[in-house]
């Protein structure tokens, strides 16, 4: 899920149980290099449109990306697998908003974010998958509050 772990991190995340259906970690780079491209490109265009006089999908991108950053660390610093669940649900609701925003103003825009909304929810389904699979995983914040270790 994240390819940019430290060697903590990458011990932590070899020894998740994962779905069968989880990509190679190879793919994870090229993908989101892609897609932040993609991302970039959308944004840029909007905002030569926009030049900020209607601010709302320019704030909401800026929002979206937040919680998109939000992530590495909940999951791969964390390793609160249900807290990342909880966000990442929480930024497709706002990736969606994105695209719907950015359709507006500009329609190649809007479908410059689809296939960021597309991978977004399926990083979702892979991190509820996680969840599930690995019941016994508590993260540091849980662990920390209820005094408790992980088993991996």
């Amino acid at each position: 899920v994240v390819s940019t772990q430290s060697t903590g991190s990458s011990d932590w995340f070899n020894n998740l149980v994962k779905p069968s259906w989880q990509p190679p970690g190879w793919l994870f780079g090229p993908v989101w290099t892609t897609l932040y491209f993609m991302m970039a490109v959308a944004a840029f265009r909007i905002w030569r449109r926009t030049k900020f006089d209607k601010p709302l999908p320019l704030i909401i991108f800026f929002v979206q990306l937040a919680f998109n950053f939000a992530w590495v660390p909940i999951f791969a610093v964390c390793h609160e697998l249900l807290f990342a669940f909880v966000e990442i649900t929480i930024l497709d609701f706002f990736v969606l908003f994105n695209v719907v925003l950015f359709s507006r103003v500009d329609r190649l825009s809007g479908a410059l974010l689809f296939p960021y909304l597309l991978w977004s929810l399926f990083a979702t389904a892979l991190t509820f998958e996680l969840w599930q699979l690995n019941p016994s995983v508590i993260g540091l914040y849980c662990s920390s509050q209820l005094g408790l270790k992980s088993e991996l």
